[in-house]
């Protein structure tokens, strides 16, 4: 009976699976000489070797993979051939990781980051799915959510060392040095590694007391000059957090006179996540003519500026408060006016790579002859071709409500049209640098009178530093502009140009050593 019921079982299993079809046999016998072609470097033959498989067998899962490899990264094809092999192999974690970094390189994050998701359910423990991931979210400059996935990592394999230090990497591309520094110490404490001990020692030069003397230089084209002198002074005050001095003198003369304004305030730094920075500073400016019977005067000397910025292909807004005395002449510094402005920024995604962008701002003027406001905007779309490059075409405009005669001009109207750019660039180490420049036209309405004709204008700032090493950066800044409403002062006189330079050095003072951090470290463990 034992017997009779296994033949019947073998005749039923016959009939409901038949032998495969011609075709199928034919692609069957295709595929050892498609897959030899591809290991001999032959990827022409390969890839058409591979399609003559799938055109007779369709639902053949290694060549829909192997054709994915062969063609362009990130390209129609190679997605859904992908599309196609997870859904004939749904319990490859391997698949869902190949098809999001294809997903990724077609700049669909999202969908890749949710195809990683899939991998991990099915294989928590494979450092694969953590690296990748981490690479995807890397480029896309999803900072925060790169230091997760490492995180979850370390918390998932504890003991792998691998882990720790690419916790450390992430922690120190968000700026969040300290916590990046006990990573690379957990790290070491598994596994020894040079390359790990430096990137240690650069994670706790960031968290050093720092100070950054700095002088610089400009002029006017109305003569006037200003001479500047500081130096700054910061320690780190929490894991996120940095708190410091700041301290400079302005020397501002002209050919008739002169004067100075020596300014000392508190500084913060915040970073709560790596896209929310907050930076202020609080202090007193002090004004002082160098004329006889003139006595100086105090005024505050504060600011404030939150900036948030997601993802690279997301939002960005920036928010700035500044209460300060202009200090661009002599005249100025002996009467001085006081300018208390907050000024709004946001950029929103609209279809690839393209953005618009809009600027706002307010403010009050107040010298001891009036009261005055002025009042600004700016708009226009941008091309984004990295995070970081990208090119515009802006419309400002920038007003003041009355006339004033406290020693800066105050049109009723100014407007203007420029081509615009911003660069950074990372390319050139230790040497890096950034760009914001434009060109474009202006015409100015003066109270009371018509207004005037388009004239060319144009602006430049620019950045250069050169790491001499890990924390110690010299600085160049540039700046030049030939417009009486451009930069944040306000100008003397209405045909004004202004040029400057500053020169700092930045670098930490005794900074611990990889080696006394990791003795401590482990004391304050067996404590």
């Amino acid at each position: 009976m034992r017997a009779c019921r296994s033949a019947a079982l073998l005749v039923l299993l016959l009939v409901a699976w038949p032998p495969p079809s011609e075709a199928q046999a034919a692609a069957q016998g295709l595929l050892p000489r498609a897959d030899a072609a591809y290991s001999s470097g032959n990827r022409e033959l390969a890839k058409s070797l591979y399609r003559t498989i799938l055109a007779s067998d369709p639902d053949n899962s290694r060549a829909a993979f192997q054709l994915a490899r062969l063609s362009p990264p990130g390209s129609a094809e190679a997605v859904a051939l992908l599309r196609r092999y997870v859904k004939l192999e749904p319990g490859d974690p391997w698949g869902n990781m190949a098809l999001g970094d294809a997903l990724a390189k077609a700049g669909k994050v999202d969908e890749a980051i949710e195809q990683y998701g899939l991998a991990r359910r099915r294989t928590p423990g494979e450092p694969d799915v953590y690296t990748g991931l981490g690479r995807i979210l890397r480029d896309a400059g999803r900072t925060d959510e790169l230091v997760k996935n490492y995180e979850e990592w370390t918390s998932r394999q504890p003991k792998n060392s691998e882990a720790w230090s690419e916790l450390g990497r992430a922690r120190q591309r968000a700026k969040r040095y300290a916590e990046a520094a006990d990573a690379y110490a957990t790290s070491l404490a598994l596994k020894d590694s040079d390359r790990t001990e430096e990137l240690l020692d650069k994670a706790l030069v960031q968290t050093a007391f720092s100070l950054r003397p700095f002088f610089g230089r400009s002029d006017d084209s109305d003569q006037n000059r200003i001479t500047l002198r500081g130096l700054e002074g910061e320690w780190q005050l929490t894991q996120r957090s940095r708190l410091g001095l700041h301290a400079e003198r302005n020397e501002v003369s002209d050919p008739f006179s002169s004067g100075t304004a020596d300014a000392l305030a508190l500084i913060a730094k915040w970073q709560p996540r790596s896209t929310l920075n907050l930076d202020g500073f609080a202090g007193n400016a002090r004004l002082s003519p160098d004329q006889q019977g003139q006595k100086g005067t105090n005024r505050p000397w504060q600011g404030l500026r939150v900036r948030w910025t997601s993802p690279a292909d997301g939002p960005a807004a920036e928010l700035r408060v500044r209460k300060a005395p202009l200090i661009a002449t002599p005249g100025l510094v002996a009467q001085p006016v006081e300018l208390a402005e907050i000024k709004a920024g946001l950029d929103l995604p609209l279809s690839g790579p393209f953005r618009a962008r809009a600027r706002s701002q307010r403010g009050r003027l107040e010298a001891a002859t009036d009261v005055n406001y002025r009042t600004g905007y700016q708009f226009g779309p941008v091309y984004r071709w990295r995070p970081a490059q990208e090119i515009g075409v802006f419309y400002s405009e920038l007003g003041y409500a009355y006339p004033s005669a406290a020693g800066y001009f105050a049109p009723r109207r100014a407007q203007t049209v420029e081509l615009g750019t911003y660069i950074e660039y990372e390319g050139l180490s230790p040497l890096t640098f950034a760009l914001d420049a434009g060109a474009g036209q202006q015409r100015v309405e003066k109270q009371g009178e018509d207004i005037r004709d388009w004239i060319a204008t144009y602006r430049l700032w620019a950045l250069v530093s050169w790491a001499l090493k890990p924390g110690m950066n010299l600085e160049l800044e540039l700046e030049h502009y030939d417009s009486p409403v451009a930069g944040n002062a306000a100008a003397p006189t209405a045909n004004w140009s202004y040029n400057a330079a500053t020169l700092s050095l930045r670098f930490g003072v005794r900074p611990q050593s990889a080696r006394s951090f990791l003795a401590e470290r482990a004391e304050r463990q067996l404590r």
